[in-house]
């Protein structure tokens, strides 16, 4: 997640956004606050056709090829999440041709669309035209939730239910994902996407400026009383260094000529969940951004690039360089910590010339809380072929030995079937000798899913950089501005309430 004009403090309070090929957690740093506005309009939809049911002829869901060999071309569009790395290509391939040798008379082709922003585009154009790929695979829960209220995405149920899947298979917290409960509701058994990859949250941390500053590595359990918000901005100020070798707490320190970060590529949105806010109640009906602990914990964020100047941004390496400037100083040791999600590894913990590991997520006020972002896999409804598509998503994300190595080689990802619960280990860990992976899976008690559906989805989201930008990057005071954006937000959600019925009523 590189912050230039995009905030240095809530990466994913929202969701996480554009990236390099290479990094779903760089497309999701930017996406939460750059995320288009385009939704599928009724417009768009009915220019499929008038009818909401699947074209029998076109070998939909509820007719086709349901008995017999499964036939066809297996679209899958690749551009919502991970999966575009050239070191991930392979495994998805070989599991393509996996499935054409299983069912001779059907195929999987990859559109890839690297940028996420025109990936989503894209969606909406094929689907108008009548030439939707069968399925996106894979996209997290923000990419799902741009488009659950517009009927984009088949209800996997009675598919499963007829092939006789059992859904205990998975990790509940991916299986909760799949479901979109915030707009279906609680009770509804209606599925929008197989569980395809987990992504836990760690602290990265370069053990040789720890050694330099005498400062003490962070503990390497979770849910230590040690470790918390206060003492990380105690190491990352001791670990902050200007020009001159000066420290924050040292006289004549110079914010101005930072040439050495405590804290970058930071996930400070976590930190309005460790104050104990929440940004929307679906009970309710009600935004919540202006909660005394949701001011709080962005007031947190805020404070580590202007009050304690910590927290790089691209606008304060005095070096930047490339597309990525946090991702260079990180390599070149000029950041002591960075919010590690496990899709970094292949990017964010390669190309380092000194030693480095990880630790948990610091403890806040009110909760230990990190980010649990969730791929699934989903057929599009308006795509021909859905028999097919259905037979390789069952393929790809149901049996173990293929679900397995498509999450942790095809998307360098945790399974999320239980019974592979320990397969990121077995296969990542001679990549990475040395570091304490058992971290991101001990992560999982302690991991949000922050990108839940709420109403206005999209009009809220991009409703924030209005009234973040002045906290994040100009220092005005989150009191100030979250009531505004408060205002905003819950206009916007009544205006779609008022419009729009909820499945759940």
């Amino acid at each position: 997640m590189s912050v230039s004009r995009t905030y240095p403090a809530l990466a994913r309070i929202w969701h996480d956004p554009p990236m390099s090929p290479l990094s779903r957690r760089r497309l999701l740093r930017n996406s939460a606050l750059l995320v288009p506005t385009l939704a599928l309009s009724p417009a768009l939809l009915t220019a499929c056709g008038e009818d909401d049911e699947p074209d029998e002829d076109a070998g939909g869901a509820t007719g086709g090829e349901s008995e017999g060999a499964i036939s066809g071309e297996v679209a899958i569009l690749v551009g919502f999440g991970t999966g575009n790395a050239p070191e991930q290509i392979p495994a998805q391939e070989e599991l393509a041709s996996a499935f054409a040798q299983a069912n001779p008379e059907a195929s999987v082709e990859f559109l890839r669309i690297p940028d996420t922003d025109e990936a989503q585009r894209r969606l909406g154009v094929l689907v108008a035209a009548g030439d939707a790929p069968e399925i996106v695979l894979p996209t997290g829960v923000f990419g799902i939730n741009l488009y659950v209220d517009q009927e984009i995405w088949l209800d996997l149920a009675p598919l499963l239910a007829d092939a006789g899947v059992d859904l205990d298979i998975y990790e509940e917290s991916a299986l909760q994902a799949a479901k979109a409960t915030n707009y279906f509701g609680e009770d509804s058994d209606t599925i929008v996407g197989l569980p395809a990859a987990i992504f836990t949250h760690t602290v990265a941390y370069n053990k040789e400026l720890f050694a330099a500053a005498g400062v003490e590595e962070p503990p390497h359990e979770w849910n230590d009383p040690s470790w918390d918000y206060d003492k990380l901005v105690e190491v990352a100020r001791a670990l902050t260094l200007d020009g001159e070798g000066r420290t924050p707490d040292d006289p004549g320190f110079d914010p101005g000529n930072i040439v050495q970060f405590g804290l970058g590529h930071w996930d400070t949105g976590l930190h309005v969940l460790g104050f104990g806010g929440e940004k929307y109640d679906p009970k309710t009906r009600q935004v919540r951004v202006d909660s005394p602990e949701y001011i709080a914990g962005v007031q947190y964020g805020a404070d580590l690039v202007h009050r304690h100047h910590v927290l790089a941004t691209d606008d304060t390496l005095t070096n930047a360089v490339g597309d990525d400037p946090q991702l260079a100083a990180w390599q070149s040791g000029n950041i002591a910590m960075i919010d590690m999600c496990g899709c970094d590894l292949a990017t964010w913990g390669t190309g380092i010339d000194f030693e480095w590991d990880v630790a948990p997520w610091p403890k806040g006020p009110v909760a230990l809380a990190s980010t649990l972002n969730l791929d699934v896999g989903a057929i599009v409804a308006r795509s021909d072929g859905q028999d097919a598509a259905f037979e390789a998503l069952r393929f790809l994300l149901v049996d173990p030995a293929n679900a397995r190595r498509l999450a942790t080689k095809g998307y360098a990802a945790m399974s999320p079937l239980i019974s592979e619960r320990d397969a990121f280990l077995e296969e990542v860990s001679a990549d990475f000798p040395g570091i304490d992976l058992q971290l991101f899976l001990d992560a999982l008690p302690y991991s949000v899913n922050q990108e839940s559906w709420m109403p206005a989805f999209a009009e809220v989201n991009d409703l924030q950089s209005q009234f973040l930008d002045p906290v994040f990057l100009d220092g005005v005071p989150a009191a100030e501005e979250l009531p505004r954006f408060q205002q905003a937000a819950q206009e916007a959600v009544d205006r779609w309430l008022e419009d729009n019925e909820l499945p759940s009523g």
